[in-house]
């Protein structure tokens, strides 16, 4: 039998293998890499690594997320307020139109009364004598005043009264007259700007009222 040359015997160990001498087998660097693959996978997507850094940034990003849902919420809440302060404003201006609609029907319903009390009293100016006259001013007073009443504290009250102050005194003149036998004169009342407070009366009564408040401001007549 021929021996077989050392150099032709087969050796395993010499047999090319696969990798670097002392690297980790090809299981263990494959897992490796799949690991780093996963990693940098991870950290596209935007996935925080499972570290102390990670987990406060999770934190942060759940109290933004908070932040974000908190700010819109107020800004729902504010959005809403709005619209009912803008449903509650139109209402209230309809509210107080409509109020001064019924306030001005009221005194227009109220101006035609006083109309028809002073129809069924004699004129100042039908009278014949001082005496007579005063007795019919303060009767026209009188059906005035239930008109005034109802004004409750207006500014066109006020002009009311002043013109009512001006007739009392006159119905006073003619009493003095009559004794004294002193003339009596009418003073037609003036507002602070000098104009005569039966044309602001004219101005700020209904249309209703015209025709009494041309009779009271001419009680000489």
């Amino acid at each position: 039998m021929t021996d077989i040359p050392p150099e032709q015997e087969p050796d395993d160990a010499n047999e090319p293998t696969t990798g670097v001498p002392g690297s980790p087998p090809d299981d263990v660097a494959g897992a490796g890499s799949r690991r780093r693959r996963a990693f940098e996978f991870s950290r596209a997507a935007g996935a925080v690594p499972a570290t102390e850094a990670g987990r406060r940034q999770r934190t942060r990003r759940r109290w933004m997320v908070a932040a974000i849902a908190a700010a819109a919420a107020l800004v729902a809440i504010a959005l809403c307020a709005g619209a009912l302060g803008v449903v509650s404003a139109v209402d209230g201006v309809r509210d107080r139109r409509a109020d001064a609609r019924a306030e001005r029907q009221q005194q227009d319903t109220a101006c035609l009364e006083l109309e028809q009390r002073l129809n069924k009293l004699v004129p100042p100016g039908a009278t014949g004598t001082p005496q007579a006259r005063a007795t019919a001013i303060r009767d026209e007073n009188a059906a005035v005043r239930i008109y005034v009443a109802a004004l409750r504290g207006t500014s066109e009250q006020d002009g009311w009264r002043q013109l009512l102050d001006a007739r009392t005194a006159y119905a006073e003149a003619l009493d003095k007259q009559v004794k004294a036998r002193t003339p009596a004169f009418f003073v037609a009342p003036k507002t602070a700007d000098g104009s005569a407070v039966a044309d602001q009366l004219t101005r700020w009564s209904p249309v209703s009222c015209g025709g009494a408040i041309r009779r009271l401001a001419a009680p000489g007549l």
